[in-house]
């Protein structure tokens, strides 16, 4: 057989997982080949179905070690599926347990392409975890102001060499393995945030070709991170101290003679005060070369936590820019310009620096009279490093920034303008779509989107990557095609669920930030001192999250781990309802027009989140209880019709843009077509009215978005979307931003400060691939089994293409226009992908992908 191989071998979602995956992880895999068509499959113009409506049969293998599943012995387990998927077929897998496994297409002649193996290994067990945790005596809670960070080391002989290792480890704060003074592990500001009350983040690493036979040191540089933040000279979002940073972390060792060993943080260790003297997670770093203090017996330390191992990928340097030198002022100031709004963190490389001498490093997302302007990031944010010697090598290890412009002070005159980099910082989640038209507004629109969702793709997923580096989750579910369509997150999504199971409270509020690392109570939205706290549009991610990973990657787990929160979350919003309805949190958010009732909004997300909750006791098998949940989604929308629409006129609500989007979305969930068209009238006339101007808010834009793209106002969303002269996406890009931003003022905003770098209003790029390019997932599908080709075509658009590695395999579907004008639609996707053709008229099927590709080229 010639064909493809499966790739991407997946279990929980991770490649090759060491300490990501649990005792019996789902595996998974992709193929492409030969289910393409070019644009020809069955079916007429406007329906059918065709491309690829074939069903697969794969063998897949596991063994306990690589040669074994090389000669293909499954002793492990040896299953054939249809899907590209599979539950764990073997017994659950013991801590540090490896399972080597591979699978295979098999052909209709019965021969078998058989993928490269893969493996997954089990993370410690609790009972296997003997590490204490460990810092230095000044570190000691209740701790004063401490003079520096602390530096923990073990030195240790192994007994020959070494052919496995495993460094597993856990902290509060920031935690740096070096081994034999070479960082040891390729992750970045680890092992992650979490709320550390209860909680702290565990993650496993492979260090093998980091030891060596004989004598080998390990040492840890512990930073701040979350867990230390005073407030003092530097800027922080909130207030958090008298805790100590601590470290816990275990090496387990094998030579070559089956010798085993493990070295494990405790009394043996030894620690001291470095020379970071400052590292604070919002403010910045500062060091101070050769003031490290003697090496001391250290601390051990009494936590409350429990490590719960992070499935999220690591934070990782993705790439560096080279920072372009803008201005030199007489005072020495230097300015740096990105080119680009990213987060990360600036690398300083010198020839004549002078010892003793403070450099400062100052970032910021904009310029105001030529120097920077820390007021959409907080301030004052700096790092400082104060030099030993003329050479330099230096970027901080536990802060990161968002930032596009960068002043230094302290350097050399004699220093050239090639000394600043920047290395641009995200979790790993692989890459998985493109985007590409003819249009260099759409592309520019797409382009910002993106970096503002890179940005903020870190430990957990931020809602900026300066000021506040929080994890609010009501973005999770309104972009959750943004995320999903752009990179492989389910591994990092479904981590962000469980952040959010154990930041619930007893009374089953979902907050709306997980980790909940701060309460803000200190400022009330119309009149709800809590509702940056409580808001129902928020804390639904618990119920909406869930059945998105689901329904885009065919794995109903994580519903089945998360559905008890998701009920008493239900149960707390049924507690605080008054008359059916609710009438608390942060009404439509950031909208222009605010005449949109708070009470509207609220009551909507709540009977949202019914209509998903049921969906999910179904799936599970609870009929019971779905058709409970159906039945009180029912109550709560005829409740929203009955109080917000009204009957004379057919108003909705205020008659805002967001009054009738969300009156459409309810028409649309009770199945009332004709309130659904009248509900579109009356949002196109508010736009009209506005003068086709965004005056919505982030809980309304998705509705608005669906309801005028799929009423066929596509060419009316298209010229909200370019006004450069109103607020919105089309202002953003005018006004130069470079980044998504928080606000529809950009970087004009007049609500407040508005960072420069947020992804909350990127669900517009759900239209860009799904309608306008075309490529969606058929409603009855999951997993991608069926999708569903419906271009949009715009007016003045001449080609679009969207690329995207589903789950299964690489699906492309685009469009371009032939010499007369005529949008040319062409397909190809991986074998057992069926496809939905829905193709308005004057659109047909032709052409090859090689032309679209072609037709979205600079300058065609």
């Amino acid at each position: 057989m010639s064909g493809p191989e499966p790739r991407g071998l997946r279990a929980d979602g991770v490649v090759d997982p060491i300490g990501g995956a649990g005792p019996t992880p789902r595996l998974s895999w992709k193929l492409d080949g030969d289910g393409d068509g070019d644009g020809d499959g069955g079916g007429g113009d406007s329906g059918g179905v065709g491309l690829g409506a074939v069903t697969n049969r794969f063998r897949v293998l596991g063994a306990r070690t690589r040669s074994a599943v090389v000669r293909r012995d499954g002793e492990l387990f040896d299953q054939v599926v249809t899907e590209p998927w599979l539950r764990w077929p073997g017994e659950a897998l013991r801590p540090r347990e490896r399972v080597w496994w591979a699978v295979a297409v098999i052909g209709s002649d019965g021969t078998e392409q058989w993928s490269e193996p893969a493996f997954v290994e089990a993370p410690l067990g609790s009972e296997d975890w003997i590490a204490r945790p460990i810092t230095h005596r000044a570190w000691a809670a209740p701790i004063a102001p401490p003079a520096a960070l602390p530096e923990l080391r073990v030195r240790f002989r192994s007994p020959g060499v070494v052919t496995s290792a495993r460094l597993y480890l856990t902290g509060a704060g920031v935690v740096v393995p070096e081994i034999n003074d070479v960082r040891a592990v390729a992750g970045e500001l680890e092992p992650g945030p979490s709320e550390l009350r209860t909680t702290t983040l565990a993650s496993a690493w492979d260090v093998t070709d980091r030891l060596r036979a004989g004598e080998n040191t390990l040492l840890l540089r512990l930073m701040s991170g979350i867990a230390y933040l005073p407030r003092g000279g530097r800027y922080t979002k909130f207030e958090r101290a008298g805790e100590p940073v601590w470290a816990s972390v275990q090496l387990e060792l094998e030579t070559e003679q089956g010798e085993r060993m493990t070295v494990a943080t405790g009394s043996d260790w030894e620690a001291r005060l470095g020379p970071i003297v400052e590292s604070h997670w919002y403010g910045g770093e500062s060091r101070v070369e050769g003031t490290s203090t003697a090496w001391e017996p250290p601390v051990e330390v009494e936590v409350g936590s429990r490590p719960r191992w992070r499935s999220a990928p690591p934070v990782q340097v993705v790439d560096t820019v080279r920072a372009v030198e803008r201005d030199r002022h007489a005072d020495g100031r230097r300015v740096f310009d990105l080119g680009t709004n990213a987060a990360g963190r600036f690398r300083l490389q010198l020839e004549h620096a002078r010892a003793g001498v403070p450099i400062v490093l100052r970032p910021s997302e904009l310029l105001a009279d030529g120097r920077v302007d820390q007021s959409t990031t907080g301030a004052p944010i700096w790092d400082g490093l104060t030099p030993a010697g003329p050479r330099v090598d230096w970027a901080p290890d536990g802060v990161y920034h968002g930032a596009r412009y960068l002043e230094v002070t302290g350097l050399d005159p004699a220093e050239g303008p090639d000394v600043v980099s920047f290395e641009v910082m995200r979790a790993v989640s692989e890459p998985v779509g493109v985007f590409a038209t003819s249009d260099p507004f759409l592309t520019r629109l797409h382009g910002i989107i993106d970096r503002a969702v890179q940005s903020n793709m870190a430990g957990v997923f931020t809602d900026c990557p300066h000021r506040e580096k929080l994890g609010w989750i009501e973005q999770l579910h309104y972009c959750f095609s943004v995320l999903a369509r752009g990179y492989d997150v389910q591994a990092h999504l479904e981590d962000m669920v469980r952040h959010m199971m154990e930041a619930q409270t007893e009374d089953g509020l979902v907050p709306n930030i997980a980790p909940e690392l701060v309460v803000f109570n200190e400022w009330a939205v119309k009149g709800d001192i809590d509702a940056f706290r409580s808001d129902p549009n928020w804390g639904r991610a618990v119920i909406e999250l869930p059945w998105q990973l689901y329904r885009h990657y065919g794995d109903d787990r994580i519903i089945a781990e998360s559905f008890p929160a998701a009920l008493r979350y239900l149960g707390y919003l049924r507690s605080r309802a008054v008359d059916g309805l609710l009438d608390f949190g942060l009404g439509d958010w950031i909208e222009i027009d605010d005449g949109t009732p708070r009470a509207l909004v609220a009551s909507h997300g709540w009977a949202t989140a019914l209509d998903t909750a049921a969906r999910s006791a179904e799936l599970l098998g609870d009929e019971q209880e779905a058709r409970r949940l159906r039945n009180e989604a029912a109550e709560v929308w005829a409740a929203v019709r009955h109080r917000f629409s009204d009957e004379r006129s057919g108003t909705w609500g205020s008659g805002s843009q967001a009054s009738w989007a969300l009156g459409w979305s309810a028409a649309r969930a009770s199945g009332d077509v004709e309130a659904e068209r009248r509900a579109v009238a009356g949002l196109v006339a508010a736009v009209h009215a506005d003068g086709v101007a965004f005056t919505v808010g982030e809980n309304s834009l998705p509705s608005l978005i669906q309801a005028l793209a799929g009423s066929g106002h596509d060419d009316l969303l298209d010229a909200l979307i370019r006004r450069t002269d109103a607020p919105g996406y089309g202002y953003q890009i005018a006004a130069g931003a470079t980044a998504l931003t928080e606000s529809w003022q950009g970087a004009h905003g007049n609500t407040g400060v508005v960072s420069q770098n947020h992804f909350m209003l990127g669900v517009i790029d759900d239209w860009l691939t799904g309608d306008v390019a075309g490529l969606r997932q058929s409603d009855d599908s999951v997993g991608w089994r069926r999708i569903r080709v419906d271009p949009h075509p715009l007016p003045d658009v001449t080609a679009a293409v969207t690329v995207f590695d589903s789950p299964r395999g690489r699906i492309t579907v685009g469009w371009r226009r032939d010499d007369d004008g005529r949008p040319v639609v062409a397909v190809q996707c991986p074998r057992g992908v069926e496809v939905e053709w829905a193709l308005a008229a004057g659109i047909r099927r032709g052409g090859t992908i090689a032309e679209l590709h072609r037709a979205v080229q600079p300058g065609r």
